[in-house]
């Protein structure tokens, strides 16, 4: 399974908004400018089949107008597009499209074949295209908001906190990802938002598990938790059924301008 970042950072920070792609067609949230960072890494937005939104927060969701237009504005999928999410995904799409780009969600919809699988307070599960996804109800400023356990055919397993505060569906993923992608805005949670001190906590906890730190504030920097690995925008890694990680890609650059 590969895991690339297209974003890790929160709303106050120079780095992207936080972003995750699993083997270049399972996006994990639509922040703003994610849809031109996967152009920019390279990465065609057509290819994404699976779109998983964590919540309905503007730094999670609002590209989510670009990526279907790049899927069905100008081209027509052979297939269907999954869209896993909140209760009320497709009515907040349409909406979207009606103050954005009146009209336009009327021409993308049947080209782009969209099935919506929308979970409520207790989540729920969904499996295709060789991966089976678990969403997990998390602790957040919104109504519904979710963390996603991904498992491939291989059997490795990611986790994806989300938004969130430290709370049984976080552990849960602990427990049982073999790689876990965690939400760490401050130092110390507060706002609805872990802290670096919960991951050490889940790090000191689960040696032999890789966290990596996302939606970062600008105040943390790093952990000496060994176990505890702080991704760039833009980085790629490899992970392995055994809980095995390796980067496999280096940071984007910015291109020269002038």
């Amino acid at each position: 399974m590969q895991l690339h970042f297209v974003g890790t950072g929160s709303i106050f920070h120079d780095r992207l908004s936080a972003s995750a792609l699993v083997d270049g067609k399972i996006l994990i949230d639509t922040p703003n400018g994610s849809v031109k960072a996967m152009r920019r890494a390279g990465i065609d937005p057509a290819a994404v089949d699976i779109c998983l939104i964590t919540h309905f927060h503007a730094d999670h969701f609002f590209d989510i107008i670009f990526l279907l237009m790049e899927q069905g504005l100008v081209r027509r999928r052979e297939r269907e597009m999954v869209l896993i999410g909140p209760i009320g995904f497709a009515e907040r799409v349409a909406h979207l499209f009606g103050i954005s780009y009146p009209g336009t969600w009327e021409v993308v919809q049947p080209n782009l074949r969209p099935r919506f699988v929308e979970f409520g307070h207790k989540g729920g599960e969904w499996s295709g295209d060789g991966y089976r996804i678990q969403a997990l109800p998390v602790e957040h400023t919104t109504p519904i908001a979710f963390g996603y356990l991904i498992a491939d055919s291989a059997g490795t397993r990611l986790g994806y906190t989300g938004d969130t505060v430290l709370c049984p569906s976080v552990e849960l993923l602990a427990a049982t990802s073999h790689a876990l992608t965690l939400d760490t805005s401050f130092l110390t949670s507060r706002a609805g938002h872990m802290g670096l001190d919960d991951v050490e906590r889940i790090a000191d906890a689960h040696p032999g598990l890789t966290l990596f730190p996302t939606h970062l504030g600008a105040e943390v920097t790093g952990s000496d938790r060994r176990n505890v690995v702080f991704p760039e925008d833009g980085q790629t890694f490899e992970l392995g059924p055994g809980g095995s990680v390796a980067p496999v890609a280096a940071v984007l650059s910015t291109p020269a301008t002038g």
